[in-house]
């Protein structure tokens, strides 16, 4: 019969302290809990284990970008592939450039106020503390993730209207324009955070301000030649490629657990409980929009058939949703934040914006 040594129960009991303490009604019920498990990274000296794990997710999120290009190349007319894949490159070009001079200072220098960060521009290595350069340097790289998914979200909004040089200026401009919002939220002393905003996972500064930024820039670039006034027949406009989206979005739905699970900041203590809920969370999120998708796809076709198109906004509606609050959720409620979020995501595309609003997106 197999024994446990005197170790191995010390190790059990702290691990099901923890899980009484951190349980799914706490998690689901208070973000509260949350500061005293994530925010310590920023206190304490990051361990090997969670430095490994930042960096991670850090790569699997910057694969983003292969997503996004993917998924705005099937969407777009015939012939505009390279443009698109040139411009989502560009994201990471000049938008490494400005977070590293001027980004990642905004968003988390020392010193700073409720609205700015105003030291830490260009970090470079301290030799005398190594140990605080890699916690900086992990940060740095997993927040430049960040920056570089709400640039993008751009791309697609304006694909096939804006010049490639007025575009790398945008890119380039776009981060800066995030490191704001992202200190108020994120930093110790953002003004947001003081007044006790949650936000797990960049719902605010990733996703509604990209989304804010593409609305913005459609508006002033304007629809696609005869996209509205029937000059065009609308064959002009069709998709060049379905199972492009189709396979953008898997790399999107993959990577998106690398950006929720990834916010945790580590695995070591407590941390890994935050992580493993919240790839749960994230999952069923997904589920539940991709199912609402489907449901108004049926809908909106009177039931002759699926658009791939609709399940792709549903999904990624659904993993939108989930990232402001899928670290302290029950699992069974992101799936209802998933199909609303879903579901707003679809109607608002085709019947608001699209016929009503006239943009063209």
């Amino acid at each position: 019969m197999a024994t446990t040594s005197p170790q191995q129960d010390d190790e059990f009991s702290f691990a099901t302290t923890i899980m009484a303490n951190l349980s799914c009604e706490t998690m689901a019920r208070s973000c509260d809990v949350l500061e005293g498990v994530i925010y310590p990274v920023y206190q304490d000296a990051l361990y090997a284990d969670d430095t490994t794990w930042i960096l991670t997710a850090s790569f699997v999120i910057l694969t983003m970008q292969s997503g996004f290009g993917l998924l705005e190349i099937g969407v777009s007319s015939p012939g505009n592939e390279v443009n698109v894949m040139l411009k989502n490159v560009c994201d990471i070009l000049f938008g490494s450039l400005a977070f590293y001079l001027f980004g990642y200072g905004i968003a988390y220098g020392d010193p700073s106020n409720g609205f700015m960060g105003l030291g830490d521009f260009a970090p470079t290595e301290n030799f005398d503390d190594p140990v605080s350069s890699g916690i900086q340097y992990a940060q740095y790289l997993f927040q430049l993730s960040f920056a570089a998914t709400s640039t993008t979200i751009v791309s697609g909004g304006i694909a096939m209207r804006m010049k490639f040089k007025v575009y790398c200026l945008f890119a380039f401009w776009a981060v800066i324009v995030y490191c704001f919002p992202a200190h108020w939220v994120w930093s110790e002393t953002g003004w947001l955070g003081r007044l006790g905003v949650h936000d797990f996972a960049g719902g605010g500064p990733v996703h509604l301000l990209g989304g804010f930024n593409a609305f913005v820039a459609i508006k002033f670039v304007g629809p696609r030649k005869g996209r509205f006034d029937g000059s065009r027949p609308e064959s002009d406009f069709v998709e060049s490629s379905p199972t492009g989206q189709l396979f953008g979005l898997l790399i999107l739905w993959f990577a998106w657990i690398g950006f929720n699970c990834g916010s945790s900041f580590g695995i070591t203590e407590e941390k890994w409980l935050v992580a493993t809920r919240t790839g749960v969370a994230t999952m069923n999120a997904a589920a539940g929009g991709g199912i609402m998708g489907l449901i108004y796809s049926q809908w909106a076709t009177s039931r002759t058939y699926v658009r791939p198109f609709d399940i792709v906004n549903g999904v990624l509606g659904g993993l939108v949703s989930s990232s402001p609050t899928c670290a302290c959720v029950q699992t069974y409620e992101a799936l209802i934040i998933g199909a609303i979020g879903s579901l707003l995501a679809c109607w608002s595309n085709e019947q608001l914006f699209k016929n009503k609003m006239k943009v063209d997106d």
